[in-house]
């Protein structure tokens, strides 16, 4: 230091003897000159120190718009608070803050967990830890089944019947979701497990019937069977599903056979038409038959009455003249005879000559008129 050298070299007048060197009169500082002139040899590098932590941090500040910078005291400008604040509650509230639509529902998960299901509405949900999935829970669903667009499998649709025969049966199942929760996380892919059920469903009850009872009046009793035993499997499953409807397209021989099959269907129309036919004739001959000999046992009847009644009035009527005979027998006798003669002579020709009317007149008899009334 006596001879006028820093560690860095140099920094003030001339150097003595090495003014002519290499270095012009520069010092050997690092950094470059820093006046004067610099002479002599090299003074060892000394190790750059690492930097200063709050000078870091200032450095930082100075060039986002805090703390002081150039050598200037003050604050440049910089983001206020406020708008920081309020960006921060604008996206907590974005991420938190959800609807649900009046035929929705939906489903909170926490770190992939079930926590509950909330209805149509307003809610929160804690961000970035929670998040939300949401279905539509009243609209309705269809799931067909041999039906285009299954076509590529036509051994879908054709079913073996309780009698042994084939029928191609194409139907949809109308659902809709009950119990999002279940619907979600019970089972996998649901929609396929309607199609699975309701087409395992349709075979076992199909098997249970005939083919003219599948394919003509037991249509409705067949579809309310289906649509019980599918809500009943899922329900099993707690696929958190609602059957509303099984709605038939078609319930019909293959189309292979379908000639043959309505060739029988006319004979059996046919012969259902003449039993028809005979029945009628039956029951018109066995209700004239019934309605006459209901006509005789009324004649009949009828008839013993009558001769019951006229017994009863006869005899009746001999207990009354009897009872007057006892009174008075001679007027009864002499009344008796002349109403039997009036009954014996009543239609009879007769002619009554009075002897006593004259002896010497002749009567004239008419044979001739007696004769033709005789006749007649």
């Amino acid at each position: 230091m006596s001879e006028g050298k820093s560690p860095w070299g140099s920094s003030g007048g001339n150097s003595g003897g090495n003014s002519g060197g290499n270095n012009g009169g520069k010092g050997n500082s690092p950094w470059g000159s820093s006046g004067g002139n610099g002479g002599g040899n090299k003074p060892p590098r000394k190790p750059q120190q690492p930097a200063d932590l709050d000078n870091v941090i200032r450095g930082f500040k100075d060039k986002f718009g805090g703390g002081s910078g150039g050598g200037k005291k003050g604050k440049a400008p910089g983001f206020p608070k406020g708008i920081v604040f309020l960006a921060v509650a604008a996206l907590t509230a974005y991420l938190s803050i959800f609807t649900v639509q009046a035929d929705e529902q939906a489903v909170i998960l926490r770190f992939g967990e079930y926590k509950r299901t909330v209805d149509p509405g307003l809610h929160f949900k804690a961000p970035l830890i929670e998040r939300k999935i949401v279905r539509s829970v009243t609209n309705q669903q269809e799931t067909k089944i041999g039906i285009s667009g299954n076509r590529d499998i036509p051994s879908e649709s054709l079913m073996l019947t309780g009698d042994q025969n084939i029928v191609d049966v194409d139907f949809t199942v109308l659902w809709r979701i009950q119990d999002l929760e279940k619907y979600l996380f019970f089972i996998d892919e649901p929609e396929n497990a309607v199609k699975a059920v309701a087409e395992s469903v349709m075979r076992e009850v199909v098997g249970q019937n005939d083919l003219d009872s599948i394919i003509t009046t037991g249509r409705d009793q067949l579809r309310q069977t289906v649509q019980e035993l599918v809500q009943v499997t899922l329900d099993e499953y707690g696929a958190g599903i609602l059957v509303r409807d099984v709605q038939f397209q078609k319930t019909d021989p293959p189309g292979d056979v379908m000639q043959a099959f309505l060739d029988v269907v006319n004979a059996d129309q046919e012969a259902e038409s003449e039993i028809n036919k005979a029945e009628a004739y039956r029951n018109k001959q066995v209700l004239e038959a019934e309605g006459e000999a209901a006509r005789m046992v009324q004649e009949a009847e009828a008839y013993r009455d009558r001769v019951i009644a006229e017994a009863n009035g006869k005899a009746e009527r001999f207990r009354l003249i009897y009872k007057e005979y006892k009174a008075a027998p001679r007027v009864t006798r002499q009344r008796m005879y002349l109403e039997t003669m009036e009954l014996v002579y009543g239609d009879a020709e007769k002619v009554i000559v009075d002897t006593k009317s004259g002896s010497g007149v002749v009567p004239y008899l008419s044979l001739n008129e007696l004769n033709k009334k005789g006749g007649q």
